[in-house]
């Protein structure tokens, strides 16, 4: 399925300069990794451009010739998280021929967001600045509803043609869901994760086993 422009380009429409040489393209992916680290040092509110061009390596002037403000940063980023979260969908959707390969699918990627998650605590930050700038919260609940189309395309061949409406708003709502219960695991001890995980996706296991076989399994 091809990407929508509207959610590929709202980063890149943020510049207020496309950068055209490589040099220009090594300055900016330094910015945004200089920022990433402080927003999860120090949280979005309390990072300033200045503190973004002092540590980048550079002028103020720099940071102010692509991004007018950090609302721009924050957008640009956001792209980023969305390119990588769709290639990890990507990658694993294709491969779905049966309904065992979609349940272990949808495991699989929310174990694999989880890991990464954890292996980069500013994401959690950033995503927290998306929720808080209502353009960026309203693209990121289109990504939401567009990740979820992806994983209907890859699956619906397994469900009644009666059910798939509901199981699309079923996927839309699970994939939301998702997010919050990476959001809830990330802030909890160790523990206390691994039971919430475990327990949404066998949530999510169960919902879609209905919509594939009919009935619930006989576990639950």
């Amino acid at each position: 399925m091809r990407m929508p422009d509207m959610m590929q380009g709202l980063g890149r429409r943020s510049l207020r300069r496309v950068p055209k040489q490589e040099r220009s393209r090594d300055r900016i992916d330094e910015i945004l990794k200089v920022s990433m680290q402080l927003i999860g040092q120090k949280g979005i509110d309390a990072v300033t451009m200045k503190e973004i061009a002092a540590l980048s390596g550079g002028p103020i002037a720099s940071v102010y010739q692509y991004f007018p403000n950090k609302s721009a940063i924050i957008a640009m980023l956001h792209e980023r998280y969305v390119d990588d979260v769709r290639s990890l969908i990507s990658e694993h959707v294709g491969k779905i021929s049966t309904p065992e390969e979609a349940l272990q699918a949808t495991d699989v990627l929310f174990d694999l967001y989880y890991h990464r998650m954890r292996e980069r605590p500013s994401t959690q930050d950033l995503l927290n600045a998306i929720q808080a700038d209502k353009t960026l919260a309203d693209v990121d609940i289109a990504e939401t509803r567009f990740q979820a189309e992806v994983f209907f395309g890859a699956t619906k061949q397994f469900v009644q043609s009666d059910q798939r409406d509901n199981y699309l708003r079923t996927l839309f709502v699970m994939f939301h869901m998702a997010a919050a219960t990476l959001r809830l695991a990330l802030m909890v001890p160790a523990e206390e994760a691994a039971k919430i995980v475990a327990q949404f996706k066998s949530i999510v296991r169960t919902q879609s086993t209905f919509y594939f076989t009919g009935s619930f399994p006989a576990s639950v």
